[in-house]
């Protein structure tokens, strides 16, 4: 492969102004070509990160020969169809959470990378920070013992509204698809498997989807998770993961962290910082070049099983509500 690797992005709103300022500061990625629904937006964006090429449409940028990885960042609905655009185009690909609608979509997806023997991963930005990777060893190695009780909370205070992207149910919307996938992803992470019962409850507001919601995942042996989404309060975005020697806490912000504690024992609690390359999406853009460079089809630290086993539970937990989308139907 060559020096660079060769990046286009699909879609033009705020992330993907947030993964081009991301790649810019990393020297082995170059950003050649983005699309967008509207030539304009298309156009603009290239003009602002001087792209030598710009497309309407995920199928246009899929034909251009000279991109390595597309990085999806279009509406949620839109991600299948994208993603097996690039896809079959000969493209690697990095898909903005969730990585679909459903699990069925999400197979689909999976599918198409094992025909085109392309790369794909889930762009679950949170599993590639120092602090994430540094957790997950603290726990492999056994320093708090055996997870007995895993807590995260990601809420914010958004005035509704039923045209916008967070509530619409035409383009994806709802705290569970937006924000509870980080949630139950960070659970996921630290008990490696899925949950063997999920109850679950939601408010549905007046558009039809999940403006709320809180759920309890139970575990073999008795181990839990309480995690908790919502567009209608403000409160701390912290995680915490309980074992049977000790515990983790990831005061602010667990989805992209640079600082936990930790406490053992009797011991007094443990301080851990970490200095953040660029704005946070350089490490999951890393970690997608060094598995092209390497031959990979997934990532190992977010494997296609992972993003299947996710949309799985994500899944059960909408059957709970009876919430089923336009494009589902």
């Amino acid at each position: 492969m060559a020096d660079k690797i060769k990046w286009g992005i699909v879609g033009t709103g705020g992330i993907a102004h947030t993964f081009a300022k991301a790649l810019a500061i990393l020297p082995d990625a170059e950003l050649v070509a983005v699309s967008s629904r509207k030539k304009e937006s298309a156009e603009k964006f290239a003009a602002e990160f001087n792209i030598p090429e710009y497309y309407v449409g995920a199928d246009s940028l899929a034909n251009d020969k000279n991109i390595d990885v597309a990085y999806i960042s279009t509406i949620h609905p839109a991600h299948k169809s994208d993603t097996l655009s690039c896809l079959k185009g000969g493209k690697a690909v990095l898909c903005e959470k969730p990585l679909a609608m459903n699990g069925l979509e999400v197979s689909q997806m999976i599918d198409c990378a094992k025909k085109n023997n392309r790369f794909l991963m889930e762009a679950m930005w949170t599993y590639f920070f120092p602090a994430m990777v540094e957790v997950r060893r603290i726990i492999s190695i056994g320093d708090i013992g055996q997870i007995r009780l895993v807590n995260a909370n990601f809420c914010f205070n958004r005035e509704p509204d039923p045209e916008g992207r967070l509530i619409n149910p035409l383009l994806g919307g709802g705290a569970l698809l937006d924000i509870g996938v980080y949630v139950i992803a960070f659970a996921q992470m630290i008990y490696g498997k899925e949950p063997q019962n999920i109850s679950s409850n939601a408010h549905i507001c007046a558009t039809g989807v999940d403006e709320q919601c809180s759920m309890i995942f139970s575990y073999p042996g008795g181990s839990l998770a309480s995690l908790n989404c919502s567009f209608s309060v403000d409160s701390p975005c912290q995680a915490a993961v309980y074992g049977t020697k000790g515990y983790i806490r990831i005061p602010h912000m667990f989805f992209h962290p640079d600082t936990f504690s930790v406490k053992i024992g009797e011991l007094p609690e443990k301080e851990y910082s970490f200095n953040r390359l660029g704005n946070g999406y350089t490490y999951q853009a890393l970690e997608v070049m060094q598995c092209l460079r390497d031959g990979k089809l997934q990532s190992q630290i977010m494997p296609w099983s992972a993003s299947a086993s996710i949309m799985r539970t994500m899944d059960k937990i909408r059957k709970q509500w009876n919430l089923v989308y336009p494009c589902e139907k």
